[in-house]
Formats: structure tokens, sequence, C-alpha cells
């Protein structure tokens, strides 16, 4: 879900981009209907935007699958409502061949591509089943077209897994495999669970702990 502000942001960085890029498009993941960027750019055919989200009883309450722009905007506007619990495999027999589509029939020159995280299994906001490797799919398959892309973040409400996904995501951007083990920072005592020295019980609540002060 985007805040008022969040949405202007990334229509300010399209506008940007349109003073270099004759197409630009907006590919939105997150859990909940893109509808500010989509109606910014409703009327014209310089943005195309893609939307895969929830529908039905669920905010913004937008994003029907007939919503596909007016005027010189008509057919750039893509919205793919989804239902509840939506896994890897499936989300991504959606995702890839709609964008592989989106790529051919609109040839972008750039791609600006939103990472909501409220689309991870366990948010508290969100109703979808997706890992994080197969959130990490979009990025990576997104990546595979060799367009310049801007990628920016988005909804989330389970913090560890929006910071552990997103910092995985831009692994992938980078071209650096994320392992699981957690590099060292200044919080790392506060934040680290792998204390072998301390009794079991006392591993069980320190772990309790440890996701507590994440969460």
């Amino acid at each position: 879900m985007l805040t008022l502000m969040a949405a202007i942001d990334i229509v300010l960085g399209i506008i940007e981009l349109l003073r270099y890029k004759q197409r630009v498009l907006y590919i939105d993941i997150d859990v909940h209907h893109g509808d500010g960027v989509e109606e910014a750019f409703y009327t014209t055919d310089r943005v195309m935007t893609v939307s895969f989200h929830k529908y039905g009883e669920y905010f913004p309450g937008t994003g029907e699958l007939r919503d596909i722009g007016v005027g010189q905007g008509k057919n750039y506007a893509v919205n793919f409502p989804l239902r509840d619990g939506i896994d890897d495999r499936s989300y991504k027999a959606i995702f890839e061949p709609v964008i592989k589509g989106v790529m051919e029939y609109y040839r972008p020159e750039a791609i600006v591509l939103q990472c909501g995280g409220d689309s991870l299994s366990g948010d508290r906001l969100g109703c979808f089943n997706l890992s994080m490797k197969g959130h990490a799919n979009c990025v990576n398959f997104v990546k595979s077209f060799n367009l310049p892309v801007l990628v920016l973040g988005g909804g989330g409400y389970t913090m560890r897994n929006v910071a552990r996904t997103w910092a995985y995501e831009t692994g992938l951007l980078v071209g650096e495999q994320m392992g699981p083990e957690l590099p060292y920072n200044d919080y790392y005592e506060v934040s680290s669970c792998n204390l072998p020295h301390i009794e079991p019980l006392t591993k069980i609540c320190t772990a309790v702990l440890c996701t507590r002060l994440r969460t």
C-alpha cells in the first residue's frame, strides 16, 4: 500500500524519466492496487502501468480487469486482480508471460518496478503467500530484459520479512548472492541469535526476544 506522498514520489520520478525516455513501463507487485500512479498516467500512452494486486473488498477497491485507460491512454493500463493465498508457482505463471507480452507490445525504454513487501507471506496486512525468492523472481525477471530499471520499495508491514527480502533483491540487482548469515554491524549483538554457549531454554527465550525486536 502506497501513501499519497509515496505515490507522488513515484509519479515525479517517472516524469523525470520521461524527459529522457519516450516510453516508461511501471510495474507494481504490491498487494494493493497501484491506483495513484495509474491515475496520474491514465490518459497517456507514454507510460504503461501494470499492477498485480488483491482485488475484491480490499483497499483501495480499484484495479479491476476492465480498467484499461482512456483517450490516448486506452490499453496502456493493465490490471491483474488476484485472490488470497497466491503462491510462488502461481504468481510466476502469471507474472512472467504477462510482463513478456507487455514488453513485446509496448517496447519501453525504461522500467520502474515497485516491490511492495506486503505481497510476502505472513505480512500483517497482506494476504498473498509469496516467499522471499518468489518475490525476488519478479525483480530478476524484469532485470533480464537489460533495460534501465528504477527499483523501489512500497508497502510491507512485517518488518523482518521486508528487510530480508529487499536486501536479497538488492543483491540480485548488483549481482551478489546474499547468504543467510547476518553481516557484522553496530546492532549485531542485539539482533544475532547465534549464541551456542547458552543453555537450550535460554537460547529459545533469546530467539523469541530477537524475533520481537525485529518486528
